[in-house]
């Protein structure tokens, strides 16, 4: 019950109404994996409230509304990202980073699922994830505006 509210919650927040009307955060989720398809290969967006952490933007639909687990609060909490390394089921790296806004605010977290031929190693891949961040970061007004249906 409680995940069906959360679910409800986001996809009001995120505009599950008209294909033209979307938030920002989903905007930016669809056109960074579309600019960066080489090395990105999934993205999503948890923003912390009030009320809590949950994810409002994704590369997977299913995902928007899920409460923030340890992969995102750890990152929010510390600063730190948290980076799984590709195995045979995910061959891919899984790195969630603290979210700022332009300002330089903690707004939430991002996860990010890098292509291995991002980097020649571990140390590599999380650089091309910072760099994404930066890029992310540098778009978002605010945790306001990030959750705002849009319709460009």
């Amino acid at each position: 019950m409680l995940r069906h509210k959360l679910w409800m919650a986001a996809a009001f927040v995120v505009g599950a109404g008209p294909a033209s009307a979307q938030t920002l955060a989903q905007r930016l989720v669809r056109e960074m994996v579309a600019k960066h398809a080489d090395v990105l290969s999934a993205m999503e967006v948890a923003v912390q409230s009030s009320k809590g952490c949950a994810t409002v933007a994704s590369t997977d639909p299913k995902d928007v509304g899920e409460k923030c687990d340890a992969d995102e609060t750890g990152p929010i909490r510390t600063g730190e990202p948290d980076v799984e390394a590709p195995t045979k089921e995910d061959p891919v790296y899984d790195i969630t980073q603290a979210l700022h806004d332009a300002s330089g605010n903690l707004i939430g977290a991002v996860g990010m699922d890098i292509k291995p031929r991002a980097g020649k190693d571990r140390t590599a891949i999380v650089a091309v994830a910072r760099d994404l961040l930066r890029e992310l970061e540098a778009q978002i007004p605010s945790r306001e505006k990030l959750v705002e249906r849009s319709t460009r």
